[in-house]
């Protein structure tokens, strides 16, 4: 039995051998297909070096070209599998999808039933009309039109690079998922997140990790969001933020365009101009970048830290105004006579002492050919382009004085005047920065002053922060120290960021509270009130329609009597919150009250209110629905 299996063994291999050798002398033509009718077709080779028809294999060398469902697959080196519809390849491979893409590399592997191809090598390169991949390792997979690269690539496309740890490309839709380290780089800015999605039609980058991109018009962040390579445009979610060494600007949304620096955020907004010290929180905030605009709106504060003391500002609505970056440092010249109606006279010098009438008659009417402060004619010029700002706020961009608060009414045109370079020199904010680009800060509807050295209510505001100016307006109250003083429009003089002057125009009212605590009263149509290096109240001066009511008290500060005095211009000193002296001019009308003949109907003027319960403390505007935001806010 065992010589008989032997013998069959034997003839078995001999047919065998037989079989293969007269296979082997077949000529190069491939063998019939029998399966299915999408089998990769081999359209030339120099030769046929091997043919296995147990396997169905057959080796080609030599510019060795396949061609299946319209995609030519070319090599050095082919093994062909008819029975799987399968090739393995290698040397200089090339695949071709029409005039629209084309893969290189070192080895393929391509199965013909899933057209799913694997190129490997030490440089595998995807090459369409729209970019240019290079990676090692790509899959393709030509029935979805998807190529994949699971290990880092990157892409040209344009000017950009753009790189990851692995990704896809649709290379119909042309559409890109990086995924681990993606970073584009390009000449003018630099993206890094950790996971990308990418339409090279549109430039499109759609991101979904916390991003970074990096200009040089700023940066910006996001941990959500869109962002257009070519127009730079973006559109973020997810604490966004932008920001450049000016300023920044976030919040949860934030719709941004880099080139105009100009864009809109939402949702929790904070707002920085870093060279000014200056933060501002709300609920949304507008920058319109092309002419220096920044609005926040809605349960706004600001802060603004200084040197000698911080400034809180809490309002509906907040508008910051840039200095223009192409002006002139101090003021330019007028050539022609600039005429303002009566309405809008802006008395912008602050009085250091007491004027004589005719000081203050060349104050209000200076001689022809004066400059005009650059920042109001900048601000006046922007009037026109900025958009959305409610009338009256563009005309207190102006910063008008009504003309019944005059003491001398002037002809009814007259010019504006401004100091010289040393005056502005000295009034400036020596405390703030010395590049400042913050020119004026504009706030709007329940507006909420606090300064250790005085605090008010106000409608609206407008603070000049070049000619250390601050406009209050719509019956403003302001309180110093114990000091309450009110009228239709006021307006205070900083210097060296210290209370120097309170101008109070039409209606004005002013109750100082002596060491008694008695409620000295003043009434007039104009007062000035002026203040010592501790923001003390140290003069007051009152033109046209003078009244007061006063308690003279002796040097053991037992009050004397209440004097009642009218007069249409008066001035009172102070010293260590007691009248010091008193000066009035014209013909005063006094009535002294002895201290047991006082009534109570006697001791106040009329309209006589103290509001010393609303007045703003640092704890009650950082109470609002934003102060904690403001107090976690470290800027500086």
């Amino acid at each position: 039995m065992k010589n008989k299996s032997l013998i069959l063994c034997i003839i078995s291999w001999g047919l065998f051998f037989n079989f293969t050798e007269i296979q082997a002398q077949k000529p190069l033509n491939p063998i019939q297909d029998n399966g299915l009718k999408s089998r990769i077709e081999l359209i030339r080779a120099d030769s046929l070096v091997g043919e296995n028809s147990i396997s169905r294999t057959q080796t080609f060398l030599g510019n060795v070209i396949f061609l299946h469902r319209g995609v030519k697959l070319g090599c050095d080196k082919a093994i062909h599998n008819q029975s799987s519809n399968f090739i393995e390849a290698y040397g200089k491979i090339i695949i071709n999808q029409g005039d629209t893409l084309t893969i290189v590399g070192d080895t393929l592997l391509y199965d013909g039933n899933t057209r799913f191809a694997r190129v490997y090598g030490k440089q595998v390169i995807l090459r369409d009309k729209k970019v240019t991949l290079r990676t090692t390792k790509i899959f393709y997979d030509l029935n979805r039109d998807q190529a994949y690269y699971p290990v880092p690539g990157a892409i040209q496309q344009d000017s950009s690079k753009l790189s990851s740890k692995e990704g896809y490309y649709n290379t119909k839709t042309k559409y890109f998922r990086y995924i681990g380290d993606v970073e584009i780089i390009n000449p003018n800015y630099v993206l890094c997140t950790d996971s990308l999605d990418y339409d090279t039609y549109s430039k499109q980058a759609i991101f979904k990790t916390y991003t970074t991109i990096k200009s040089k018009n700023g940066d910006l962040s996001a941990y959500k969001g869109k962002y257009n390579i070519k127009t730079k445009v973006s559109a973020f979610e997810g604490r966004a933020k932008v920001s450049n060494v000016d300023y920044s600007l976030e919040g949860d949304t934030l719709n941004f365009d880099n080139i105009k620096s100009s864009g809109t955020a939402k949702g929790n907004v904070v707002f920085v101009s870093f060279k000014d010290s200056l933060i501002v929180v709300g609920n949304k905030g507008i920058r319109t970048g092309e002419i220096g605009l920044t609005k926040i709106i809605g349960n706004t504060i600001s802060q603004r830290v200084a040197k000698n003391d911080t400034l809180l500002i809490a309002s509906d609505t907040l508008w910051v105004f840039e200095k223009n970056k192409n002006q002139k440092p101090d003021s330019i010249a007028i050539d022609s006579t600039i005429n303002i109606s009566v309405d809008s006279l802006s008395i912008s010098n602050p009085i250091d002492s007491l004027q004589s009438e005719v000081d203050l008659k060349q104050k209000i009417n200076p001689k022809p050919n004066s400059k005009i402060p650059v920042g109001l004619k900048n601000t006046v010029e922007k009037e026109g382009n900025v958009q959305n700002i409610p009338s009256k706020i563009k005309k207190r961009l102006k910063v008008p004085i009504p003309a019944d608060t005059l003491i001398t009414p002037p002809k009814t045109e007259i010019l504006i005047a401004k100091s010289d370079s040393s005056q502005a020199k000295t009034d400036s904010l020596t405390s703030a920065p010395k590049r400042a680009d913050i020119e004026k800060i504009i706030a709007d509807g329940n507006v909420e002053v606090f300064r250790t050295d005085f605090q008010s209510l106000s409608d609206s505001l407008v603070y000049d922060l070049k000619d250390s100016l601050i406009h209050f307006f719509s019956k403003p109250i302001i309180w110093n120290q114990e000091n309450q003083l009110e009228a239709d429009t006021i307006i205070i003089t900083l210097k060296n960021n210290r209370l120097k002057l309170m101008e109070l125009l039409q209606n004005s009212f002013v109750i100082e509270v002596d060491t008694v605590k008695n409620f000295n009263q003043i009434k007039g149509r104009v007062i000035y009130a002026f203040f010592d290096e501790k923001s003390e109240l140290k003069t007051i001066k009152v033109e046209g329609n003078g009244e007061s009511k006063y308690f003279a008290l002796d040097d053991q500060n037992k009050i004397i009597g209440l004097n009642t005095v009218q007069c249409s211009s008066m001035q009172f000193y102070f010293n260590k919150k007691k009248i010091k002296s008193i000066v009035f001019r014209g013909k005063p009308e006094s009535t002294l009250i002895p201290p047991k003949e006082i009534i109570l109907e006697d001791m106040k003027l009329e309209r006589f209110e103290w509001k010393v319960n609303k007045k703003p403390s640092k704890e009650s505007i950082l109470s609002k629905t934003l102060g904690e935001q403001l107090k976690n806010a470290k800027y500086f």
